[in-house]
């Protein structure tokens, strides 16, 4: 992972962990990880870091509920 990929999910943990885990970001990141959003971000980064943040939110509070985490 590049620096450029781990500053971008950090910044994705923090604003999950705002949106959805009263700003928990142990919890934020072990849910983006058991959902499968982690490896879908890093994997497709060229295009997922293009995306906006409500886009972003939408997508993965959609996956948090198919997959049970909220």
């Amino acid at each position: 992972m590049t620096s450029d990929e781990m500053e971008y999910m950090v910044w994705v943990i923090e604003k999950v962990a705002a949106k959805f885990f009263q700003g928990d970001k142990t919890l934020a990141y072990n849910a983006l990880k058991r959902s499968g959003i982690w490896e879908l971000y890093t994997a497709h980064y060229e295009t997922t870091h293009t995306l906006g943040l409500e886009y972003i939110l939408e997508e993965i509070g959609e996956r948090f509920e198919g997959v049970g985490i909220i």
